[in-house]
């Protein structure tokens, strides 16, 4: 005689999601001004004791983070994925959340080249997981849906944080859509997307050659390289290493204090290269903040080369960060418009919408190189 295995129904999840949803947004700001504040500490506040910043600080400094990061990855855990690979929400098990985390703030705060929003759709993901697990619910669609709800709670952090601080403002904006000058925003969005989409393609190859699990050489290869195209900025420009490590999108509001056509080359260039590193060799963060930053920089360095015959600073800085999103993450065509226009009207006004779309057209319509050789890896 058999007896009857009996299994509790699955709660509803619609008081998971919203709690989930409300808690994921205030620790995902808690972990986003932690994060910015050990940016701050190590590569702001520290430095100023010194007339510069020595080399030897920012070499060290990146190394111990590569190691660091090598450390957590093999013996900690290794839950995360790779920056390349964009933004992943999945169930979190806060066990499996301090390896992760613990390895994009090692890589954030060591100076490593990437965002923080994998760090808030990491931390909104563990709260959604914890609170499926209280409300027991357990069927896998509605786990997915409270696992979103706080991913996407803690992914609006970002959006908190800078409007709070005032971080995105960059100045005036045309009162009215220039159109004889929208032919500038094709040559933006095009230098902007193509920079974004070199990097992707080194860091391509570099994560096929670094394998799934964390390779030691590769990461501290690849923290030298970026200490050393930030030493060189400095050496050669003047400005702080900070233009080059760390993710940047806190500086894109400082970017059009800066009138050197030379020195805004020289940080797209040497930004570039330490973002491919970053996103290749191994290290956890996010894609998009350094990718705005890239895209900023190529839209004020245009402006500067055009003059009074181009756009202005603030609007072609627009065009160019629209440009650098889009390239970043696959996206069919309307999402990619939609989101184009989204980010030129809340960067800008009304008047940046038609140069947005043309960036968001021009970015979608140039082929991700990189993602053809991931793609191809992940087939094999």
């Amino acid at each position: 005689m058999t007896s009857a295995v009996t299994t509790s129904p699955s709660r509803r999840p619609l008081p998971a999601m919203l709690i989930s949803a409300v808690v994921g947004l205030v620790l995902g700001y808690v972990v986003l001004e932690a994060v910015n504040y050990g940016i701050r500490l190590l590569w702001e506040t520290i430095p100023q004791s010194w007339e510069t910043t020595p080399g030897w600080y920012v070499i060290g400094l990146l190394m111990v983070a590569a190691a660091l990061v090598y450390v957590i990855r093999r013996f900690v855990g290794d839950h995360g994925h790779s920056p390349i690979g964009g933004i992943a929400v999945s169930p979190l098990t806060p066990k499996q959340y301090v390896g992760a985390i613990l390895a994009i703030l090692a890589s954030l705060w060591g100076g490593i080249v990437l965002g923080p929003e994998v760090a808030l759709v990491a931390t909104g993901s563990v709260v959604g997981t914890v609170m499926a697990s209280v409300f027991k619910v357990t069927d896998p669609k509605d786990v997915k849906k409270v696992v979103g709800l706080g991913a996407l709670g803690g992914i609006l952090a970002l959006f908190l944080g800078p409007m709070l601080a005032g971080t995105m403002e960059l100045g005036s904006t045309p009162t009215a859509i220039e159109v004889d000058q929208l032919g500038w925003a094709i040559i933006v969005a095009a230098i902007a997307t193509v920079a974004v989409t070199l990097a992707r393609l080194v860091a391509a190859l570099l994560a096929r050659a670094a394998g799934d699990g964390p390779h030691l050489v590769i990461l501290l290869a690849s923290a030298l390289v970026i200490a050393v195209t930030a030493i060189l900025l400095h050496s050669l420009t003047g400005e702080p290493v900070i233009y080059v490590t760390t993710s940047g999108e806190e500086l894109i509001s400082d970017l059009p204090q800066l009138t050197s056509v030379s020195t805004v080359a020289a940080i797209i260039v040497f930004k570039t290269i330490a973002y491919a590193v970053s996103l290749g060799s191994g290290f956890r963060g996010g894609p998009f903040f350094p990718a705005m930053f890239v895209g900023a920089a190529c839209g004020l360095l245009i402006s500067l080369l055009m003059g009074d015959s181009g756009p202005s600073v603030s609007a072609a800085i627009v065009v160019g960060v629209v440009a650098s999103v889009i390239a970043t993450a696959p996206m069919k065509w309307p999402i990619a418009i939609v989101l184009g226009i989204a980010i030129g009207f809340a960067m800008g006004t009304w008047t940046l919408v038609p140069a947005a779309l043309i960036a968001a057209i021009v970015a979608r319509a140039i082929p991700r190189w990189g993602d053809r050789i991931t793609l191809t890896e992940h087939a094999g």
